[in-house]
C-alpha cells in the first residue's frame, strides 16, 4: 500500500499535523509504573512526545505527555473486554465527555500473522463503519493505518525486532506519518498495538 496525500486531518489537535510527513522512532522501555515509550524526530533525535505507565492502576492505562511533559491524552484498556478495546481521552481525563476515539481489535485472539484493528472516532457512536484501520502484520514487523475502510494509507508502523529487545521488553518502532496528519494520534495506535500483543 502506498503513502497516499489527504487533507490535513487532526483527532487529537492541529498542532501534531505537520506540513511535512513525519518520521519518528519510538522506544519502549520498563519502569516501575508500567511500560513508558519515548517518541523522537528520527532526523534530529529530539523528543516529541513521552508515554508514561500510571503506577496503581485498576486498568492498564497510560498518559501522553508533549515534549514539556504536558499531558496530551489518556490511554485507557476497557474494563469489560480486556485487550480488545482501548479508549483515549484528551488530557488526563478518563471522562465520557474527553473520550477522543476507541481501538477495538475483533477477538482477543487473532491469527499470528494477521493484524486487525478498528479504530471509532467518539462521534461515531453506532460503530457500524470504522474511521480509521490498521492492517498488516504486527508480528512481521509492518502495519499500515488506513482512512476507514479504504487503501488510503496515512502512516506505517515499522516494528524493529531483536531477540534481546523481545525479552526486555523493550520494543522500538519507526513510525511515517503523512504530511497533515495528527501524529499524536498515530503514536497513540503504537502504544496500544504494543500493549494489545505484549501483556504483563
Amino acid at each position: 500500500m502506498q503513502m497516499e496525500a489527504v487533507p490535513a486531518l487532526a483527532v487529537v489537535d492541529a498542532q501534531f499535523c505537520a506540513g511535512d510527513a513525519a518520521a519518528l522512532s519510538v522506544a519502549k522501555t520498563r519502569s516501575m509504573s508500567g511500560n513508558d515509550f519515548t517518541v523522537t524526530d528520527a532526523a534530529t533525535g529530539a523528543v516529541v512526545l513521552r508515554v508514561d505507565g500510571v503506577l496503581f492502576s485498576l486498568r492498564r492505562r497510560c498518559l501522553l505527555v508533549d515534549a514539556d511533559r504536558r499531558p496530551v491524552l489518556t490511554v485507557q484498556e476497557s474494563a469489560l473486554v480486556m485487550n480488545t478495546r482501548w479508549k483515549v481521552f484528551r488530557g488526563e481525563s478518563t471522562s465520557r465527555r474527553d473520550l477522543l476515539f476507541t481501538v477495538v481489535k475483533p477477538s482477543a485472539i487473532q491469527l499470528r500473522r494477521s493484524t486487525n484493528v478498528t479504530v471509532f472516532l467518539a462521534s461515531n457512536d453506532a460503530e457500524q463503519a470504522c474511521d480509521f484501520r490498521v492492517t498488516g502484520s504486527y508480528h512481521d514487523g509492518a502495519c499500515a493505518v488506513s482512512l476507514g475502510d479504504s487503501d488510503t494509507v496515512i502512516a506505517k508502523i515499522d516494528r524493529r525486532f531483536s531477540v534481546a529487545s523481545a525479552l526486555l521488553g523493550k520494543n522500538a518502532y519507526s513510525v511515517t506519518v503523512n504530511a497533515g496528519i495528527d501524529y499524536a494520534f498515530v503514536v497513540a495506535l503504537v502504544v496500544i498495538l504494543d500493549e494489545m500483543h505484549f501483556q504483563p
